[in-house]
């Protein structure tokens, strides 16, 4: 089987820097569509091997600026697991992070005794 030359782009990653650019730049709006008064978002990656082969799915946790616990619909901690994904792939999602409004970034999740900092 050969490759035809023409379908591959010629710069498969040209947008992708400005894609995450973007992507960070909208994210509060975004979030914010989900979780109106969403001050933290912590991501917590959970590992499930219900159908054989392990996977991750992860659970978000909201809070509002007074640190009180927002509650989500069905489906919202799989799309702000994408939204914050997307924005930051670099980062270590083998670990949970927290999405912050103030900074509009990842901050540490835990602090120096090891407990979650909120």
């Amino acid at each position: 089987m050969s490759i035809v030359a023409e379908h591959l782009p010629t710069r498969p990653c040209k947008s992708s820097a400005g894609r995450r650019r973007r992507h960070v730049k909208q994210l509060g709006y975004r979030i914010h569509q989900i979780a109106p008064t969403a001050y933290t978002v912590l991501l917590n990656p959970i590992w499930t091997d219900a159908h054989g082969a392990p996977e991750v799915v992860f659970m978000a946790t909201v809070r509002d600026g007074s640190g009180r616990a927002l509650k989500l619909r069905s489906g919202d901690s799989r799309q702000l697991a994408a939204l914050v994904q997307g924005a930051f792939p670099t980062a270590d999602w083998s670990r949970p992070q927290t999405w912050r409004a103030d900074i509009n970034g990842l901050a540490v999740a835990t602090n120096a005794l090891g407990r979650w900092d909120w």
